[in-house]
C-alpha cells in the first residue's frame, strides 16, 4: 500500500479538505518516531495534531480522557478509574447516558503500549487504520464505495457517542464506520460542525484505489441524470 498514493487519492477524487490521518496499535515506539511532548484533553485531539505530523503516544498520554482510554483499549491505573466512574455517573445522572450502556460501551481488543499517529502521505509503519472528516456527501459516496449501503443486506448505521468508538467498531467488523461525533469529540478536535467521522480499516484500504474512482464516475453519471431530468421538468403554469 503506498500511503502517499492513497491520501492524495482521498483528497482528490472525495474531496476531503483535512489532511487523512493513520493511525497504527504499537508494542513499542518505532525507530525515528518521536513520542509527543503534549498535553491533550482525549485521544481524538491526538488525530487534529496527527494532521501535523507524526509522533507516537504511549497509553499513558491518553489518560485525561479516562473513557477514550478504555475505547482505545488501554489499561486504567486506579486514578483513571475513579475518574473514570465519576464522569460516567455524571453522564448518567444527566441522562446523557443511560445505565445500561456503560458495559457494552466498544473497546479495541488489541493490546498495545501506545498509538502511532501522523499523516496518510507517508505513514511510516503499515497503518491499522485511516481517519477522515467527511460531508455528508463525501459520506454516502464512501459509503457506497465500502459497500456500506446495501438494501440486500444489512446496512452499516451511523454511531454517535463516544466519537472515538468508531474505531474500534471499524477494527472489530473490519468495515468502515462513521460517527456524527459526541460532544466532547466536537469540542476537543474543533472539528467544523459540518463534518462526520469515517474510520476505514486496513483491509478496506487497499481497494479503494479502484472502488473510489469507480464510485465516483457513478456519482457523476447520477448527477447528470438528475441534473438533466430537472432542466426537462415541465414549467409550472
Amino acid at each position: 500500500m503506498q500511503t502517499t498514493d492513497l491520501s492524495n487519492l482521498l483528497e482528490r477524487q472525495l474531496g476531503v479538505t483535512d489532511p487523512p490521518v493513520a493511525i497504527a496499535f504499537v508494542d513499542e515506539p518505532p525507530p525515528g518516531v518521536p513520542r509527543t511532548l503534549s498535553v491533550v484533553p482525549s485521544a481524538c485531539a491526538f488525530w487534529r495534531q496527527a494532521e501535523q505530523g507524526t509522533f507516537y503516544a504511549a497509553a499513558e498520554d491518553h489518560f485525561n480522557c479516562p473513557l477514550g482510554a478504555m475505547v482505545m483499549g488501554f489499561p486504567l491505573g486506579e486514578q483513571q478509574v475513579a475518574q473514570l466512574q465519576e464522569e460516567v455517573g455524571m453522564m448518567c445522572g444527566i441522562s446523557y447516558v443511560r445505565e445500561e450502556e456503560v458495559p457494552n460501551v466498544p473497546k479495541v481488543s488489541r493490546a498495545s503500549a501506545g498509538i502511532v499517529y501522523g499523516p496518510l502521505a507517508g505513514f511510516p509503519v503499515e497503518p491499522d487504520a485511516v481517519m477522515i472528516w467527511c460531508t455528508p456527501h463525501q459520506a454516502m459516496k464512501m459509503s457506497e464505495c465500502c459497500g456500506m449501503i446495501n438494501w440486500a443486506a444489512s446496512p452499516a448505521g451511523m454511531f454517535g457517542r463516544p466519537g472515538c468508538a468508531a474505531l474500534p467498531i471499524a477494527l472489530a467488523l473490519e468495515s468502515p464506520s462513521q460517527s456524527f461525533g459526541c460532544v466532547g469529540m466536537r469540542i476537543n478536535t474543533g472539528v467544523d460542525e459540518s463534518k462526520l467521522l469515517m474510520v476505514i480499516p486496513r483491509n478496506i484500504l487497499t481497494t479503494l484505489t479502484s472502488s473510489l474512482p469507480q464510485m465516483s464516475q457513478v456519482h457523476q453519471q447520477m448527477e447528470s441524470h438528475y441534473q438533466s431530468r430537472l432542466a426537462n421538468l415541465p414549467q409550472s403554469p
